[in-house]
Parts: C-alpha cells; structure tokens; sequence
C-alpha cells in the first residue's frame, strides 16, 4: 500500500510554484522529510495531498487508489484550537466526526487516554484547548492526526513551534506509529539534522521540481546544500548519520 505522488503542477499567475513535479512511491513504515529554502514549493506538495477535491485524480494515489480524505492524519503549521474545551473532549469529539451515530464509540475516553500517554502527553488531558501554549497545541495536534489511525501522516514543519526535548518525542512517536500502523510519513522539515535522523528518505525540492531523491546519508552533502540553499556547509560524521554544520 504505497504513496504515490504524480505530475503536480501548481501556478500561480505567472509564479510556478510545482513544475510537473512526481516523488517516487513512498512504503508503509517510512518516513519522507521534504527540505529546501521558502517558496520551494514544500507546503505546496502537502496541501495537494490534502485537498478534498483534485482536478486530477491520479496525481496523489495510495494503494493504487486516488487518496481519500478518511487516509490522511493532518498536522498543519502552528497548530491551534481556540475553543474552551479540554483535551480530551477535542480528541474524543475528533474521533466521531463523520460518524453518523448519536452516541459515542466504545470506550472512547480510554483510546483516547491511552493516545495521550503515548505521546507523553497525558498532563494536558484536562488543560483547556484556548489555554495550551504554542508547543503544547502542536503535540495535541498530533494526537488529532493519529486519533483515527490513518494510514498517511501529512506534517507541515511538525517541529517548528517545539523545544528540543518535544521535537524528539514527536518525532520518535511518528517514527513507532508509522512502524506499527504500517502507515506512511510526508512532512516538511527545516531542520536538517533531524530530517536525517528520521527520515528514510529525503526530497529536496529546487526551482519548482524535485532536486534530489534518497536516504539522507547518500544525497545530503556540501555540494547539494550550497546548490539548495547558497551556504557553506561542513559534514560531520556522527555514528550512522551526518551532522550539517553550516554558516553564509
């Protein structure tokens, strides 16, 4: 049950924004980080993931299928709920949308306590949503992704609002849930050293098409960061993975 991503195009006027750009099929388990500077056309690729109706149908595929809206768990940029309910009535209300019955789903707020202690945020249960700082939204943001258990994660910049402790947890549960649920990841990432030590894959977008497609320890190195993002870099070989030092 593979992503397939097809041929997107998107303009703007004259600006293109996508040049006919395809990403090769990405597999149950993985985890694809997109990388490059503002205005690559990132966010753009994960908001054709998401849209509900597509002018082409067999751009966006999962398992051989145009994907469904039901597929996809969504995290998108600065998450934020400004409602005064608490944690757990979101993600149990989450839980039933598009449910047709009146009553709730069995054991609902036991699923739901049992998502937030594997996240590692079972202290915000109870926390007003309108309350919950900037971090703390993003990681219950997250449980809005999972809570139905999708098999497409869809994460726009998931860690930028995170300290470096929470980026790790987010990222180390995205890792086990894609393992487990046999789903799949495509997010955007500015931080490099993170999208290499969590992706299996990597793809950087230059000039409105996709520059380079790989693990991260093959394609990531001083030459592709300075045609993507005109700095300096030096590679440091940490265990298994590079580390991207880089300076103008």
């Amino acid at each position: 049950m593979t992503l397939k991503i097809n041929r997107l195009c998107v303009s703007f006027g004259n600006n293109v924004i996508l040049n006919n750009m395809s990403i090769p099929e990405i597999y149950p388990g993985e985890m694809v980080s997109l990388i490059g500077k503002n205005g690559a056309g990132k966010s753009t690729v994960l908001k054709q993931i998401t849209k509900r109706i597509r002018l082409d149908t067999q751009s966006v595929l999962f398992a051989g299928k145009p994907l469904a809206l039901d597929d996809i768990g969504y995290l998108p940029q600065d998450h934020r709920v400004a409602a005064n309910i608490t944690v757990l009535e979101l993600l149990i209300t989450t839980m039933h949308v598009g449910s047709n019955s009146l009553f709730t789903k069995a054991n609902s707020a036991e699923k739901v306590l049992a998502l937030l202690e594997s996240i590692g945020i079972m202290s915000l249960a109870n926390k007003i949503c309108a309350e919950l700082s900037g971090g703390e939204s993003q990681m219950v943001g997250l449980a809005q992704a999972v809570i139905n258990t999708p098999k497409v994660l869809v994460l726009d910049e998931p860690t930028a609002a995170l300290d470096m402790h929470n980026q790790f947890k987010l990222l180390e549960f995205v890792k086990c849930y894609t393992k487990h649920n046999n789903a799949c990841a495509i997010m955007v990432m500015h931080d490099l050293n993170l999208a290499i030590q969590y992706s299996h894959k990597v793809a950087a977008l230059h000039n409105c098409e996709l520059f380079a497609y790989g693990e991260p320890r093959h394609i990531i190195d001083w030459q592709l960061i300075q045609n993507i993002f005109n700095v300096n870099s030096q590679i440091i070989q940490l265990d298994d993975y590079p580390i991207i030092a880089a300076r103008l």
